[in-house]
């Protein structure tokens, strides 16, 4: 299992994109049979390409002015080995810091859709082939082929690699092959490079995706996980604005928490 202590907070990019061209299949409907018609691309898949947050973190945000650092549909308490259960409570209460994202790294995932601060939205592009991610949230980027194909060999990344497939009018993602570095959130939850996650996109009705994200990680927790969350279409008028963060920025709530702390290693 892999040192911990790295880096990171995050913020993103502009990214202007024309949307796809889509047919509407007229007998396409959601479970709701009295919800309207799904919209949905030429080859009949359902149509996920819109600008989308994580309806439960933004509305967090809204009204506590910071937001919970976990959206409802997070199992908490993570069902820790306990000897990492102890690592996690050291860091969170001496370490803050070493969250990656307080200097910028990608947050990983499921953490990036996950995060309250999905308020800053992502946009997804669908054809064919690809269904791509463009995330405000530190310029993030995911390109997830549709075809199952295999994982690479010989690559880690922060944010894995993904392989989608269709399951039905759920769009299932495969994701492996992580450098272990990532945490979850900003309570010093973590994974190693062991991390695997089967992440499920339901759409539910036009303004709505119906997301899970499924966790087992064998050298960290005891069984696999799952978190349930509604992300929700942002309205047309909005876009993915410019969100500056440079490797190695340092953010005022991971920093200031340790602040005074002798046992933190604060720079």
């Amino acid at each position: 299992m892999r040192n911990w202590n790295i880096p990171a907070v995050a913020f993103a990019l502009v990214f202007a994109l024309a949307p796809a061209v889509v047919a509407q299949s007229p007998q396409a409907t959601a479970d709701n049979s009295n919800s309207p018609p799904i919209p949905r691309l030429a080859d009949g898949h359902p149509n996920l390409q819109g600008l989308w947050h994580n309806e439960v973190g933004a509305a967090a945000l809204r009204q506590a002015g910071l937001g919970d650092i976990h959206s409802p549909g997070v199992p908490l308490p993570l069902p820790y080995l306990p000897v990492l259960d102890k690592i996690r409570e050291y860091r969170l209460e001496h370490d803050p810091y070493h969250d990656p994202e307080a200097h910028c790294h990608v947050p990983g995932v499921p953490r990036i859709i996950e995060q309250p601060s999905s308020i800053m939205p992502f946009r997804i592009i669908q054809d064919e082939k690809y269904v791509t991610i463009l995330f405000e949230y530190v310029h993030d980027l995911r390109i997830i082929p549709q075809d199952a194909s295999p994982h690479p060999k010989n690559y880690w990344a922060w944010d894995g690699d993904s392989r989608g497939r269709w399951e039905g009018d759920t769009f299932v993602v495969d994701v492996a092959n992580f450098n272990g570095r990532s945490w979850l959130d900003m309570d010093a939850n973590f994974v190693d490079e062991n991390e695997h996650v089967v992440e499920r996109y339901t759409l539910v009705d036009p303004n709505t995706i119906a997301y899970s994200a499924t966790i087992e990680d064998p050298t960290v927790f005891t069984r696999p996980w799952t978190m349930h969350l509604t992300l929700k279409k942002n309205v047309s008028k909005d876009r993915i604005v410019y969100y500056d963060c440079h490797e190695g920025e340092r953010d005022v709530d991971h920093y200031t928490r340790s602040e005074g702390n002798a046992a933190s290693k604060h720079e």
